[in-house]
């Protein structure tokens, strides 16, 4: 299963998750009868108000029998859907954060991702999934390629994503903002008092 969560619109490119696809099953024939490819997630945004060009896409790459669209759902019935992943691809033109690509590894899912925003942080390349630079449909298949097909390389980036995920709850993060404050803090003082001499 290759799993996109997301808003369904331009910027989070679903698009190239589809074009991944068919690529992979252009590489792979033999995948038709297990793959699937659920898109979880609602029209918003500027631009795809109109999910039916996605369904459009599926037909014309050949697709439309693995793809599945999926409306939104609850976050309680999201974490089987990102634990029963194979990968989820969050291939974003931006992402401010990442949060997608965090709750798929708290799951033991690892990611495909675009190499933005904080998808860079959220992700360890290599370690708890792979990113990809830019959004072409064949380097997602490349990458996608690796973790369908090396079943160890998925179970160590599953066991890997569990524990760098755990290191984003709310403790951590306060605790991490904390110290940024005192050091931004301790940074003014300590100019102040050059400034002073």
């Amino acid at each position: 299963m290759l799993l996109f969560v997301g808003r369904i619109q331009p910027l989070k490119a679903p698009d190239v998750v589809l074009h991944a696809a068919a690529e992979l099953l252009r590489r792979h024939p033999e995948l038709r009868t297990r793959l699937v490819v659920p898109l979880v997630g609602g029209p918003s945004g500027s631009g795809l108000d109109q999910p039916h060009v996605l369904s459009m896409l599926a037909r014309r790459l050949g697709l439309i029998d693995v793809v599945r669209f999926v409306p939104p759902i609850e976050q309680s019935v999201l974490a089987w859907w990102l634990a029963a992943a194979t990968t989820v691809v969050v291939p974003s033109y931006n992402e401010s954060f990442g949060l997608v690509a965090l709750e798929a590894q708290a799951t033991g899912t690892p990611v495909v991702g675009a190499r933005v925003g904080g998808l860079t942080t959220a992700v360890r390349d290599g370690e708890t999934g792979l990113l990809v630079a830019g959004h072409d449909p064949a380097d997602y298949a490349d990458a996608l390629e690796r973790i369908v097909f090396d079943d160890q390389l998925r179970q160590g980036m599953s066991e890997m994503a569990v524990k760098h995920a755990s290191g984003f709850g709310w403790a951590d993060t306060a605790a991490r903002t904390l110290d940024a404050y005192v050091g931004a803090m301790e940074s003014m003082r300590d100019r102040a008092l050059a400034l002073a001499e």
